[in-house]
């Protein structure tokens, strides 16, 4: 077994929940809260964790008999006094060859305390997993480690995932590490061993994640995924900036919708988000005569046959089946419609890319598709619009992966959502408006985990996202998070520590608690995120090279 640095020794009134640490002189300064450590008793070594550090000083307490000479600035003999710095733990659970167990009997005074071990047989005690064991990736560091990675169960990945986190805290670039690891997983079946890929479609705000499609187009990027599809709107810069990259556009298929759904849409994209019941049922109604009558798609109402939907409108309301300002109504919200989705932006297709058989496609073999939203890749487009199409992305999967599940056929994707408040929003803290994509992703976080269909969330404000979804997510990558978010961090994940909750406004930037179904270790943990492979370049900014250059033929 490899020799491990002892940190200390164990002080008297241990219980088998907790202890109390003498740190040694040369290592007063090597400990942090938050950092797990092993207690050498003699009935086995027990994971802890430091709860808190404790300077202690005899001529600083009060009262001391060397208060006065400290009041009159006189010189005190600080070098004999009985000082030094404790540490308060917690304990986790003793190492046995198949992970952590209970602690039964508190460790004695005088038991030495020392740090995790980086390889050997302990590693696989802590976790109960071996370095290479299949079906896991390896995520990051244990904060205060430089080669620690804790191992995330591939399996329980299907119970959704929430990755939150401030501007600057590092939560882009822990997903694009995530990226990267779900990329490569490793396996071993039928004696073969190798690398699989979870198919991943990405909701992509800012371009966080080009540098992989540029990557994998010029051959960097080692990666089990079999291709990659970057989706972006007809008015995209994208195809001229990196022409290396084989880019597509953006288009649904409104079949996808039934007459009431459509209706909803229509009338709530019109509104900015009021959802009018009488508009919602007049449009229905019409869109059912037309459909029913007519034979027509949805799409070719919209696209082809405006002016038989409005004529239908009229119909209504000399029948008195529409009010006479309901019908207006009606009409100005589809023809606001038609005018910014359909010939605006040019989204509507009979025949769009992301179909029924594209997902067949990128499940049969396993692909990354990026849908960039960026200012590049969707210029001018509005919310609205984007709504609309995550909505039809969760509603063609949801469809999709209920027909696998009938069909007996094992597949699995990831949907990542950055700016998740956007789509799925807690109305009652970000009050944006009705959103049709809030119905079908809150369909997934409840139903898609049974079907293989696994929700990643990515948002800046967790309060800002439905509560709803947010219960049905197993796993967090918790970074850098706002004051206000705290109690309700605290709810959605069961709770926190006390040492890992005070942390939670002040996690330097890569740092992250990781706590859920997905963590091996079955509590929370404090992890540095480290190894991506694929530079972040997409969000960096190079202010002072810019401001310096009209000064630069002066110099």
């Amino acid at each position: 077994m490899p020799t491990q640095k002892g940190l200390g020794r164990i002080l008297s009134g241990a219980t088998t929940t907790s202890a109390q640490c003498l740190l040694y002189e040369d290592t007063e300064n090597k400990v942090q809260e938050g950092l797990l450590v092993l207690i050498d008793a003699r009935h086995g070594r027990i994971l802890s964790r430091i709860e808190a550090i404790i300077p202690y000083h005899e001529y600083y307490k009060v009262p001391s008999a060397w208060d006065e000479a400290i009041r009159h600035r006189s010189r005190i003999p600080e070098e004999v006094a009985r000082k030094g710095i404790t540490a308060e733990l917690s304990l986790l659970g003793v190492l046995t060859p198949k992970g952590l167990a209970e602690v039964s009997s508190p460790p004695n005074p005088g038991d030495e305390v020392l740090a995790l071990s980086e390889e050997g047989e302990e590693y696989e005690k802590i976790f109960g997993v071996r370095r290479e064991s299949p079906g896991y990736i390896w995520f990051g560091t244990i904060l205060g480690y430089d080669n620690l990675p804790i191992p995330l169960n591939v399996e329980n990945i299907t119970m959704h995932m929430f990755n939150t986190g401030v501007t600057g805290s590092g939560k882009s670039f822990t997903a694009g590490y995530l990226i990267e690891l779900i990329s490569n997983i490793p396996f071993e079946e039928d004696k073969q061993k190798g690398r699989a890929a979870l198919p991943t479609i990405i909701i992509d705000a800012n371009e966080d994640y080009l540098d992989y499609a540029i990557s994998f187009y010029r051959g960097e990027w080692e990666t089990a995924y079999k291709d990659l599809y970057v989706f972006v709107s007809e008015k995209s810069t994208v195809p001229i900036r990196y022409p290396l990259i084989r880019t597509e556009k953006i288009s649904i298929d409104l079949n996808a919708f039934s007459p009431r759904e459509l209706a909803e849409l229509v009338i709530t994209y019109y509104s900015g988000g009021t959802l009018n019941e009488l508009q919602v049922a007049g449009l229905e109604s019409v869109l059912k005569e037309l459909i029913e009558e007519e034979d027509y798609l949805p799409s070719e109402i919209f696209t082809r046959h405006t002016d038989e939907l409005y004529e239908k409108l009229e119909e209504a309301k000399s029948r008195n089946l529409i009010y006479h300002t309901t019908a207006k109504a009606i009409h100005r919200a589809v023809y606001k419609f038609c005018e910014d989705v359909v010939r605006g932006q040019k989204i509507v297709s009979d025949r769009p890319i992301i179909s029924p058989g594209f997902i067949d496609k990128i499940t049969e073999q396993p692909s990354l598709v990026l849908i960039d939203f960026s200012a590049d890749g969707c210029p001018m487009m509005p919310l609205g619009v984007k709504q609309l199409i995550v909505a039809y992305l969760a509603k063609l999967l949801y469809n999709k992966f209920t027909e696998y599940k009938i069909e007996r056929k094992e597949r699995y994707l990831m949907f990542m959502i950055e700016e998740a408040q956007n789509y799925c929003p807690n109305l009652s803290t970000y009050p944006i408006g009705y959103s049709l994509a809030r119905e079908y992703i809150s369909l997934i976080a409840t139903q898609g985990r049974k079907f293989g269909l696994i929700l990643c969330l990515i948002a800046q404000r967790p309060s800002f996202v439905d509560p709803i979804v947010l219960s049905m997510v197993g796993t967090f990558i918790i970074h850098r998070i706002s004051p206000e978010d705290i109690s309700f961090v605290r709810k959605v994940t069961g709770g926190l520590p006390k040492v890992l909750e005070t942390k939670l406004t002040n996690l330097q930037r890569g740092t992250a608690i990781i706590t859920g179904q997905m963590n091996s270790l079955g509590f929370p943990i404090l992890v540095k995120v480290k190894g991506r492979k694929i530079p972040h370049t997409m969000g960096k900014t190079e202010v002072m090279r810019a401001l310096s250059r009209p000064y630069l033929k002066e110099v």
